[in-house]
Order: C-alpha cells, then sequence, then structure tokens
C-alpha cells in the first residue's frame, strides 16, 4: 500500500494481488525477457574482459563478472545473495567448465604470455571461452530458478551434469 497526494489529499492506492495470479504469464514472460537481458549483458561484459591482455586479470575480471549474474538473477526470482555464496558458487561452476574447455582456456592463457600474435590469439580464446560460460551460467541457472530452486537448496552434483550438457551444446554452437 503506498500513498500519493492528489489536491493535497492523500490517497491510498492498493494493488491487488488477486490481479497478479490472474496475469501470471505476462509476469513470468516479463521476468524471463528480464533474465535473458541480464544474461546477455553478462555475456557481452564477459567477452570484452577476456580481450584484456594481461594473464590472470581476465579470469578474475570474469569470476566477478559472473558472480555479478549469478546475484543478479537470484534477486530476479526473490532470492537475496550474498556476494561470498555466489562467488562460492561461481568457482564449482568454473571448477566444472574449465576442464570442459580445458584446450581453449590453455591455449588463450599461455598465448597471453607471448608478445603480439599471442596475446591477440590468447585474448580472442579467452573472450569466446568466457562469453560462452557466462552464457552457460545464466541459462542452468534460469532454469533452476525458474523450477523453484534456490542457491542454498542446490545439488552440486545436478548443476555439475546441467552445466557439462549445456556446455558441450554451446560449445558446437560457437
Amino acid at each position: 500500500m503506498w500513498f500519493r497526494y492528489f489536491l493535497g489529499f492523500a490517497v491510498t492506492i492498493t494493488i491487488d494481488v488477486d490481479a497478479i495470479e490472474v496475469f501470471p504469464d505476462i509476469f513470468h514472460i516479463q521476468r524471463l525477457q528480464r533474465a535473458t537481458h541480464l544474461i546477455g549483458t553478462a555475456s557481452h561484459w564477459s567477452l570484452a574482459v577476456g580481450l584484456i591482455p594481461v594473464p590472470f586479470l581476465d579470469a578474475a575480471a570474469l569470476a566477478t563478472i559472473q558472480s555479478k549474474l549469478l546475484m543478479n538473477l537470484s534477486g530476479l526470482y526473490g532470492e537475496k545473495v550474498k556476494k561470498e555464496l555466489a562467488s562460492s558458487v561461481i568457482s564449482v561452476v568454473l571448477g566444472t567448465l574449465i576442464p570442459l574447455g580445458v584446450t581453449k582456456s590453455a591455449i588463450g592463457l599461455t598465448a597471453k604470455f607471448l608478445p603480439g600474435a599471442g596475446s591477440i590469439i590468447g585474448s580472442i580464446s579467452m573472450a569466446t571461452m568466457g562469453a560462452t560460460a557466462t552464457k552457460v551460467i545464466g541459462k542452468v541457472f534460469v532454469r533452476h530458478f525458474e523450477n523453484g530452486g534456490t542457491l542454498t537448496r542446490l545439488s552440486e552434483s545436478t548443476l555439475k551434469a546441467e552445466l557439462r550438457e549445456e556446455f558441450m551444446k554451446a560449445k558446437y554452437k560457437v
């Protein structure tokens, strides 16, 4: 309930909670659109961060972007998450995804130590790997939240299996 002043009088406006139940599809669609936008924005930032020519700085920035994505998605689905929890979940996620893209990650990280062309190859490799991983993380967590899951009720084994499956699908699309 909130108040708005109209011609000097306080007018009470109430929101009919039952009306929200009449149009659940509209709110559901808007939430999915917002989630898609959050994932897209984070993927673009991950792509940009991957282009940082300094080894390990790009990985730290990528983990920060992915933690922020997880916090934003959790907030969208009504769960307030502390940064520490999001960071620990992202470390589990990255521990699952890095071995799947180990060749691309290793080439990217190693190549960044080489001046000139190595730095360019490494940056492109890390950028595509980071953007793909961020998109996969977002997709898996949106599905988890849509099914009523929360970060506090998260099955690590199920999460790892879904991440592997989605990453393998996405890997061949890039």
